[in-house]
């Protein structure tokens, strides 16, 4: 009894027709969500309006590129799983043609596997690019400056004086610190500003005076000193030499007792 079995060429077209329909769901899914996308930047200004178009091109060209694929894919799946003929001739034929298929789907899912890989890594740099334009940028607000009276004005003239006011106050405050400092370190018990600053004219020439007294009497110290030094090491010396004479006179005596001994 012959077995009926179904010819390479229907099943190849059923294998086709089944994966042309999962193309068109995934086409479906992929229009959709570009037309999400697209909704969702209409409104943008211009230069993002092409940047999404740049994008959803990039993006169903890849798509396009990943249905051609599985196309291939399924067409030589579809003849490496045919029955061969009962005939050995066109069973050799067949496996010759399976190879063929087998060589050209491999070249094929490499080639639009690269070129796929490209769009891939296009359209993430046109994503980022777009995202990196979006950043808000730091804003800051201008200072205002306040306005200054016209120049002779009564109002200048009035900012002019108290100006001038502030500052002289500042400057006393600081001759009256001066002084009450300088009267805590004078021995005086004296109030008055000019009083407080005779005290302090005298008490600094006389630290002058007893500075110039001890460098004077710190010299003549320091001489005295390096002059005693030096006479201490002459004496060293002196010593030194006697003491090296003393050692060679016992080293002599010591050798005379060893001869006379002997």
């Amino acid at each position: 009894m012959v077995e009926k079995r179904e010819s390479p060429s229907a099943y190849g077209e059923h294998a086709k027709k089944i994966k042309l329909d999962e193309n068109k769901k995934d086409d479906i899914a992929i229009d959709s969500e570009l037309l999400g996308d697209q909704s969702s930047y209409s409104g943008g200004n211009e230069q993002e309006k092409h940047e999404d178009e740049d994008d959803d091109a990039a993006v169903a060209a890849a798509a396009s590129l990943v249905s051609d694929a599985e196309t291939a894919n399924a067409a030589a799946a579809a003849l490496s799983h045919q029955q061969p003929h009962h005939h050995h001739h066109h069973h050799q034929q067949l496996h010759q043609q399976q190879q063929q298929q087998l060589h050209q789907r491999l070249a094929y899912e490499n080639h639009y596997g690269q070129q796929l890989h490209a769009a891939s890594a296009a359209v993430n740099a046109a994503q980022h690019h777009r995202s990196g334009d979006t950043i808000l940028q730091p804003t800051t607000l201008p200072q205002g400056g306040g306005s200054k009276p016209p120049h002779g004005s009564d109002e200048w003239h009035r900012v002019r004086r108290e100006n001038h006011k502030e500052v002289e106050r500042r400057r006393r405050e600081l001759i009256n610190l001066g002084i009450k400092e300088l009267a805590q370190l004078i021995p005086t018990p004296d109030t008055n500003k000019a009083q407080i600053l005779q005290r302090g004219i005298e008490f600094i020439r006389r630290l002058k005076e007893n500075e110039n007294n001890n460098i004077e009497k710190w010299t003549l110290e320091k001489l005295l000193t390096e002059q005693a030094v030096s006479e201490l090491n002459a004496l060293n010396e002196k010593l030194k030499a006697e003491l090296e004479r003393a050692y060679r006179e016992i080293e002599l005596l010591r050798r005379k007792l060893e001869e006379k001994g002997a």
